[in-house]
């Protein structure tokens, strides 16, 4: 039932892109808002606005320029960290893109995920995060106060922060991430897992099959498909590759009996990772929080140089979650091998939380 209270307020929301994973966990949130009567204008360019335009073809999308962010074709935290001055110049940017836009149109409220600049003092706003404080490299351990107090600065600027977990950290999907010792000043609300996914009844597979999901930043999704490409030829279980690229017309050949898609759109995604006996995958959290709701056995190959992906690998490996593999070694043979083998202990899918958030924070909203 549409919210009569927040009937005709006017909501940006804005998700990074690093990745399409921000702009994923983004269309729970905005079908949320907009089954409570609210008027969803989006804001995102290239492949997450090619995502989300094929969510809400009846949605108004401004084009909002992304970060640019470039990985080491051979790993390493440092190319992420010579690339800072250039984040921070695009978080100056998206703050003037604001400014200048709510010059000429009214919001009632800016919803971002992860863009940091996209705080103002005319409009209530809200930042999307699971990260609380930062996962850092090994040896670094002595920075993270540090750290952590430049993250709760930057998450103070806005009126909220939604953190898509639960609030208690044994049953947390995050960990230390979203749970840290030191909680921001910001007020902070635990939305639950934000997935689009809804388990529906999925016909079985005529026989069993491995979906592989790349995604993320160049060169690295790039290396990861060749990576697996070359080693299908001598695979006799399918292999399904979905190449995270909704915008590329072009194509790549597979031997049979294996095959590669660009993009599946979320219904066409959804039902092979139901039907998938198992998902290799990044581990992106947004990818976590999907496949757990599906229930799925994974095998995470995290991004090298994203620490955030290592230390997630690392945490669910370590309780039996999930096989992790480090790119360098993977062996897609032996990992599927291991994987029929394994007794995978996977999370129970948490009560949805997002409606009840939203309607709170909902309520706030019309009455201040």
């Amino acid at each position: 039932m549409t919210n009569q209270l927040s009937a005709g307020k006017k909501l940006l929301v804005a998700p990074l892109d690093w990745g399409l994973g921000h702009a994923t966990r983004c269309i729970p949130v905005v079908k949320t808002l907009v089954a409570n009567g609210c008027e969803v204008v989006l804001a995102a360019s290239g492949p997450q606005a090619a995502l989300l335009r094929e969510a809400f073809p009846a949605l108004e999308i401004i084009d909002l320029a992304g970060y640019g962010i470039v990985y080491s074709r051979r790993g390493g935290w440092w190319k992420i960290v010579s690339q800072l001055p250039k984040i921070a110049a695009a978080i100056r940017h998206e703050h003037q893109w604001l400014a200048r836009l709510l010059q000429q149109r009214h919001f009632d409220a800016v919803i971002s995920d992860n863009r940091y600049g996209l705080y103002t003092r005319h409009c209530r706003t809200v930042l999307i995060t699971h990260q609380l404080q930062p996962a850092l490299p090994a040896g670094w351990d002595w920075s993270l106060p540090l750290a952590r107090r430049l993250f709760h600065r930057l998450i103070a600027r806005f009126d909220e922060c939604w953190i898509p977990d639960v609030a208690d950290p044994k049953q947390g999907l995050s960990g230390e991430l979203g749970h840290p010792e030191m909680m921001p000043s910001t007020h902070c609300r635990y939305v639950g897992w934000l997935t689009r996914f809804e388990p529906v009844a999925t016909e079985p597979a005529a026989e069993p099959f491995v979906l592989a999901l790349l995604s993320g930043p160049e060169p690295q999704r790039t290396v990861l498909e060749e990576k697996i490409a070359g080693q299908l030829a001598n695979e006799t279980m399918p292999v399904v590759l979905v190449r995270g690229l909704p915008q590329d017309a072009s194509t790549l050949q597979l031997p049979l009996p294996h095959q590669a898609f660009n993009h599946l759109d979320s219904a066409a995604l959804q039902k092979a990772m139901q039907q998938a006996a198992f998902v290799i995958c990044r581990g992106g959290y947004s990818t976590l929080m999907d496949a757990f709701t599906l229930q799925k056995k994974l095998i995470m190959i995290p991004t090298l140089g994203q620490t955030e992906q290592q230390y997630l690998a690392q945490k669910l490996a370590a309780n039996g979650t999930v096989i992790a593999v480090n790119q360098e070694n993977f062996q897609l043979a032996s990992i599927i091998s291991a994987a029929e083998k394994k007794a995978f202990q996977i999370p129970a899918v948490p009560p949805n939380q997002l409606q009840q958030s939203v309607h709170a924070w909902l309520q706030i909203l019309t009455t201040s």
